[in-house]
């Protein structure tokens, strides 16, 4: 079955590169999204064997990214339907981009051994960086390149990682995850010390965490709202369960202490970045991009916090994808109406397009952890385990940039949806396919906050249970 699911996108890549018309890409996209996620669904009743060997296991840390990468691209999908009634130009190339990279980001949830992890992140970098330049203009092209060659450098490191890691495991016959957690104390301590660096700091390109962070504005606000809601939801995170199987190896071998330290500091950081760089942004897609930093310190913090922090790290990835399809589907639902997403350019949306202006104040709320969202609660958890485990400091450095970053967005939100109304350039009315896809997303986000479905809770206590914390 895992097989099949890394293989029907493949084949709809196929489909979409003959020469069909448009709209019937559109709608392709959606129905093998929709198979796509019925199969995810169903995986959390029934789990599928492991195939080829134990290459492939989906085990519950690879069922949450699985299923977040699953929801972003069949709401994607949905949203899809409506933006591209607007787009007449040739959309071949993107569409078979877009399946590639499900099939790939479908092999990394569920791929067991450290290597073949490395080689299906490093295609997804492939398949991403063409949905990029979708505009085909000279700043698109130019962020496309600075993603490349950011993410490639920060790739070519996770593989000189996973090199050390074999080193260090000479003694262990493959590099599967389970025959390394099995002979961990065989495992040459020096060697893993500098395979833990290297995979975190070539990972962490592709995560986007500060200061690797330096292609996430230009890509984001150069792409489609679509395609950053890809990206920021599910690309980053594929890159983090990497680090969540590395978090697994040190656990098994004692180096949690060692790990932790460098996780904190870079999670530190990736919020001060932001805190720092968004009370002088004028640009939509771009605050929203420094948002993405925050979020991924957020879930690096957790998982250097002990068990309480890997729950609330685990539950945020859930909501940071939610969140980011209400704030970069509104984003890019703005620039399409009015041909830009500067703050000089927009203005008083509310009062020209009501529901747009009431969504970019949920994903103002929702993306910076407001009550009575999910995202509150998740960070709340992350804050919390940093005081139980009595890094008082960190707890109140993590709360003091929240609320600067709340700030900064807050003060540009509330720009673009107040004031004296801007005529669009482009004229654009409210889409139905584009604000329902939006609208559903908050409703989830909003759902998670008041109630944790038993299946939910049961799968992240797995997944705790399995990187080892106590």
């Amino acid at each position: 079955m895992l097989t099949l699911l890394i293989a029907i996108p493949l084949i709809g890549a196929l489909v979409v590169l003959l020469p069909v018309k448009a709209i019937f890409r559109v709608w392709f996209l959606s129905a093998v999204s929709f198979i796509h996620a019925v199969v995810t669904a169903s995986f959390w009743w029934q789990r599928p064997v492991p195939e080829l060997q134990g290459y492939l296991v989906l085990d519950a840390l690879g069922l949450i990214l699985l299923s977040v990468v699953s929801l972003l691209f069949l709401l994607v999908s949905f949203f899809m339907i409506g933006y591209f009634r607007h787009e007449n130009r040739d959309n071949r190339t993107f569409f078979a981009c877009l399946f590639c990279l499900l099939s790939m980001m479908t092999l990394v949830s569920v791929s067991y051994h450290m290597g073949l992890l490395w080689v299906a992140i490093e295609t997804t970098t492939l398949f991403s960086a063409p949905l990029i330049s979708f505009h085909r203009n000279w700043k698109s092209l130019e962020a496309t390149w600075k993603y490349l060659l950011v993410c490639s450098v920060g790739i070519a490191l996770a593989l000189m990682g996973t090199f050390f890691l074999a080193i260090a495991a000479h003694h262990v016959e493959t590099l599967l995850l389970p025959a390394i957690l099995k002979d961990a104390s065989s495992l040459s301590v020096n060697w893993l010390k500098l395979s833990v660096i290297f995979l975190f700091v070539g990972y962490g390109c592709k995560m986007g965490l500060a200061p690797m962070h330096s292609w996430k504005p230009e890509a984001y606000g150069q792409a489609t709202g679509m395609v950053s809601v890809l990206m920021a939801g599910g690309l980053t995170q594929c890159s983090f369960l990497a680090l969540m199987r590395v978090s697994q190896i040190c656990y098994k071998t004692g180096l949690n202490d060692f790990y932790a330290s460098i996780l904190i500091v870079t999670g530190v950081l990736s919020l001060v970045v932001p805190a720092v760089r968004l009370l002088g942004e004028k640009n939509l897609k771009k605050s929203f991009a420094f948002s993405s930093v925050e979020h991924m310190g957020i879930l690096i913090l957790g998982l250097g916090l002990g068990a309480v922090g890997i729950f609330g790290a685990l539950f945020h990835m859930i909501n940071n994808a939610l969140a980011k399809v209400v704030m970069f589907l509104t984003a890019g639902s703005v620039a399409q109406k009015y041909g830009s997403s500067r703050a000089q350019d927009v203005r008083g949306i509310i009062h020209i397009y009501p529901v747009t202006g009431v969504f970019l104040l949920m994903a103002l709320l929702a993306g910076t952890g407001m009550f009575p969202f999910a995202t509150f609660h998740s960070e709340l958890l992350v804050i919390n385990a940093a005081v139980i485990s009595k890094h008082y400091i960190l707890a109140g450095i993590t709360i003091f940039c929240l609320a600067v970053i709340f700030i900064g967005i807050a003060r540009l939100t509330l720009e673009f949806v107040y004031g004296q109304p801007a005529e669009p350039v482009l004229d654009k009315k409210e889409n139905f396919f584009m604000n329902i896809t939006i609208a559903l997303a908050a409703a989830l986000l909003l759902g998670l906050g008041l109630w944790m479905p038993a299946p939910l809770d049961k799968v992240l206590h797995e997944a705790v249970a399995l990187i080892g914390a106590s």
